[in-house]
């Protein structure tokens, strides 16, 4: 990881956002039309989680800490907890 004296680059903290971003927006299209109440709670549980474990590894990356590749998996993780979740809803109508 790209570090001087402990600190993280600041290049490599807006890459790492850019990352979160995109996931963001990719989970925004897939969530267009969907009422938020409609979502059962347990369901959002487990995107708590995973959004927990993002949070934790940023900033474990702000200290330079941690790894990128448990940066892309915990992404990934998020992204899917969210899938999990619009499958529960059942088929919709875009």
């Amino acid at each position: 990881m790209a570090e001087v004296a402990g600190v993280v680059e600041t290049g490599m903290l807006a890459d790492l956002s850019r990352d979160l971003l995109k996931v963001a927006e990719r989970i925004q299209i897939e969530l267009e039309g969907v009422a938020f109440y409609t979502i059962k709670p347990e369901a959002l549980a487990q995107v708590e989680v995973a959004e927990k474990a993002v949070d934790v590894l940023a900033q474990d990356l702000s200290r330079g800490e941690g790894e990128l590749t448990e940066w892309h998996r915990v992404l990934t993780d998020y992204e899917a907890a969210w899938h999990r979740v619009i499958a529960s809803l059942g088929a919709r109508q875009n």
